[in-house]
């Protein structure tokens, strides 16, 4: 398929966070990244539901996307360089508070219900505790099939955090797919009253129901939000720290 450009998903308009130093997180420069196009499809469906869902259960209203890009420089052979994969940084809200991904271990509600809806729409999705290089954005593309791969690290880190900060449930949060995370996922599925998540149906569904507890969590548990008021340079734009 063809590149396109797009400057916005889901109709909130993207910035790009890492060109300056101290905007990570809470400023940017508006960004028009060549995309495939199939893939810019993907990504409209996915931030529409994750836009559609922080307003619906957890009161947040998205205001602009913050991204640390798509595309990479160069001939090399990764989904950046084909343009189908997306790093996403952070969110900025309308009330002036905003989320980013390094405070996974600050809001593990609201960082685990938007990977959830990431997961519903893309094979790979690369997080805060896949490796070091991850744990400042989300890295998705569409490299691989949506469906649940117990041999994927990033598929099992990811119910283990689940199952032990959103339901509050202990055990091993390793990556590794062994009879404990199998039996404490059965039951999550029990009490969920969804099927094996081998079928990828059943996948999604409990993506869903992930999305909406965590979303709902962070909702009786933020609280009062600091608002971020960044401070620019009027001469040469420098965010001022």
């Amino acid at each position: 398929m063809a590149d396109i450009r797009i400057d916005n998903l889901a109709g909130k308009p993207l910035l790009y966070d890492r060109s300056v130093t101290g905007h990570y997180g809470v400023a940017g420069v508006p960004f028009s990244p060549f995309i495939e196009s199939g893939f810019a499809a993907e990504c409209e469906a996915c931030f529409t539901e994750v836009v559609d869902k922080l307003k619906q259960f957890a009161g947040l209203k998205v205001d602009k996307i913050l991204s640390g890009g798509v595309s990479r420089a160069g001939s090399g052979s990764s989904l950046h360089h084909q343009n189908r994969a997306f790093d996403l940084d952070a969110f900025l809200f309308d009330d002036g508070s905003n989320w980013v991904t390094d405070t996974f271990p600050q809001r593990p509600q609201l960082y685990l219900g938007i990977e959830a809806i990431l997961r519903r729409h893309f094979g790979t999705v690369l997080s805060y505790d896949y490796n070091r290089a991850h744990q400042d954005h989300f890295h998705f593309d569409n490299g691989t099939s949506v469906k649940f791969k117990s041999a994927a690290k990033s598929h099992v880190i990811f119910l283990q955090n689940v199952i032990s900060l959103i339901y509050q449930t202990p055990i091993g949060r390793d990556g590794v797919w062994g009879p404990q995370t199998d039996g404490e996922v059965r039951a999550l599925r029990s009490r969920l009253g969804i099927g094996p998540i081998s079928d990828t149906s059943n996948w999604k569904a409990l993506l869903e129901a992930i999305a909406k507890d965590a979303l709902e969590n962070e909702k009786a548990t933020t609280g009062d939000l600091e608002v971020l008021e960044p401070e620019f340079c009027l001469t040469c734009g420098q965010l001022i720290e």
